[in-house]
């Protein structure tokens, strides 16, 4: 079931943090949305609100609902914990699950860095680390993640990293210098 306008509308109000914006948005495309997809939309709320569980319910909810429907922050919740219960080849997968289903959707590719990062595979790190600086540029982490693995990459093949290493400091620095710090940045 493919996710429409008003989906990435009213998940991007509430990814930016403006939840009370989005729950009316809800409110009003309520009618206009199928049944799985609001209920991931009501799911999404408590998402970004962090009530996990209660997201977790309305996303099972909602593949309940329709068996082909599935919800990539559900996968990357259960990303979240099997990583946290050593389960890293599940929790691969289920990052990996969650960028298929929402490929915009930037949490999942910092994470699965982080997890490849943990293991070692600063290549692997580096291509995700890229690919959420270009989906969401306007946050600082994402040029602090892609400087801190090119460092990691140019300590061991300097050769191969040590220039774009360096290009990396000079946009995280040019970053630092527009955007808001790492701790001013959070919404929650």
């Amino acid at each position: 079931m493919a996710k429409n306008d008003e989906y990435m509308q009213i998940t991007g109000l509430l990814s930016a943090g403006q939840i009370q914006e989005g729950e009316e948005a809800i409110k009003r495309a309520r009618s206009a949305l199928p049944l799985p997809v609001f209920l991931e939309c009501v799911g999404n709320v408590h998402f970004y609100k962090r009530e996990f569980q209660q997201a977790i319910n309305k996303y099972e909810e909602a593949m309940h609902a329709d068996p082909d429907f599935d919800s990539a922050r559900y996968h990357y919740l259960v990303a979240v914990q099997k990583e946290r219960e050593g389960d890293v080849v599940e929790a691969f997968k289920r990052y990996q699950a969650a960028i298929e289903i929402e490929p915009t959707f930037v949490d999942a590719y910092v994470e699965l860095g982080g997890l490849l990062s943990k293991i070692e595979d600063f290549e692997g790190a580096l291509t995700c680390y890229t690919d959420a600086l270009k989906l969401d540029p306007r946050d600082l982490k994402n040029y602090f993640n892609r400087a801190e693995i090119l460092r990691a990459l140019s300590s061991t093949d300097p050769a191969q990293y040590a220039e774009q290493y360096q290009a990396a400091l000079s946009e995280l620095e040019s970053a630092k210098a527009r955007l808001p710090a790492i701790d001013e940045s959070a919404k929650w």
